[in-house]
């Protein structure tokens, strides 16, 4: 059995400590080793107590969260830190992110189930992140061995064009999605739609960092937009669909829900998977990559039964080897690619046979 993961949190709100420490106690295999008021009270913790993962707020007094990040990323080695605020601004998430930051969450409201419950969905996701990464150091005894994979279940398409490329990707995905964006050449030439799971505002973050890095159209997609070459990334805490409004190509706009969560996701792969599916009439290229948890995998047979082509990231280039293990288990992969041949892969297979089609300008439907 694996050793407990080690929490240490880290906030000025006795309230919001008793409320993380609750979470983090239920979800299991996991053991709350301190608190801290502040960042330097928790640095001293550090040098004490066994410490995986640091739950890190933002707005603190002596020692804040990004002045506290900034030291542990320094002095403790291998120890993982979340930052969570009540703040809304952008620039926090990337900053956090920028410094070293396992992952930028919102604080729960106060009070509200349903807030709460997501966060420990989130946390549950980081924990396993946190519990691979020190497998991969040495610090637990070896897993049992995957069972091996099936044999694909559905033949892999012959594939003739692509219109849209669909995305699917949760733990470990803005650092995958900066390695993958910038080598995409910017006359791609169709849609690429993301869902990557962050709550609300942080998507709007991401994608602004996202633009920076290449020279293709990349924005957080709003309600009515026309789906057009570009990256469009699915807002936080919003289903994104596709649905059609008149020919294709470009006879796609973008649909955005509160519709409940699948799979504790939302947005959630599956819903966008299955639009595409249809809208596109299977010309569609799904890509799964690193997470934890299976979403995306049923959207992925629906593209497959569409006609569709699916590539999975490569397990040993995963942070977490979930949501693409659930598509290669079933065997819904056409390919598994290592993240550094993703971008060239992905253009590629657009290219091949892809129609010339004009590149209309961003606009609404």
């Amino acid at each position: 059995m694996n050793p407990p993961v080690h929490v240490l949190v880290v906030d000025d709100s006795v309230l919001y400590r008793r409320v993380l420490t609750k979470l983090v106690e239920g979800l299991g295999d996991t053991e709350v080793v301190g608190v801290a008021a502040h960042g330097q009270i928790a640095l001293g913790k550090l040098e004490r107590a066994e410490v995986d993962l640091v739950l890190l707020d933002v707005m603190m007094p002596v020692m804040d969260g990004l002045e506290a990040l900034a030291a542990i990323r320094q002095r403790f080695i291998g120890v993982e830190v979340v930052m969570l605020s009540g703040d809304k601004s952008k620039d926090l998430a990337r900053r956090a992110l920028r410094a070293g930051a396992l992952d930028f969450l919102a604080k729960p409201d106060d009070g509200q189930e349903a807030s709460q419950a997501a966060l420990r969905e989130q946390l549950r996701r980081l924990v396993g992140v946190v519990r691979t990464r020190r497998h991969l150091r040495g610090g637990d005894p070896a897993p049992m061995p995957a069972p091996p994979l099936r044999a694909p279940s559905i033949a892999p398409p012959m594939l003739q064009r692509i219109d849209v490329v669909a995305i699917a990707v949760s733990t470990g995905g803005p650092d995958a999605l900066l390695q993958l964006v910038p080598r995409l050449p910017a006359d791609v030439g169709v849609p690429i739609l993301i869902v990557q799971h962050m709550p609300p505002v942080f998507t709007q973050s991401l994608a602004e960092h996202l633009a920076r890095k290449t020279s293709l159209a990349v924005r957080e997609a709003e309600e009515g937009d026309r789906v057009v070459p570009g990256i469009f990334l699915a807002p936080g805490g919003r289903h994104m669909r596709v649905q059609r409004l008149g020919p294709l190509p470009s006879g796609i706009g973008v649909v955005l829900d509160d519709g409940p969560p699948e799979q504790s996701c939302r947005p959630s792969a599956n819903v966008l998977f299955r639009s595409v599916a249809t809208a596109y009439e299977g010309r569609v290229l799904a890509v799964v990559m690193t997470g934890m948890g299976a979403d995306g995998c049923e959207g992925v047979r629906v593209i497959k039964q569409h006609g569709g082509y699916c590539l999975t990231q490569s397990e040993d280039t995963c942070v977490v080897y979930g949501m693409p293990m659930a598509v290669d288990e079933a065997g819904l992969s056409d390919e598994r690619v290592p993240l550094d041949r993703l971008a060239y892969r992905i253009a590629s297979l657009v290219a091949r046979g892809q129609a010339q089609v004009a590149k209309p300008a961003w606009g609404k439907t």
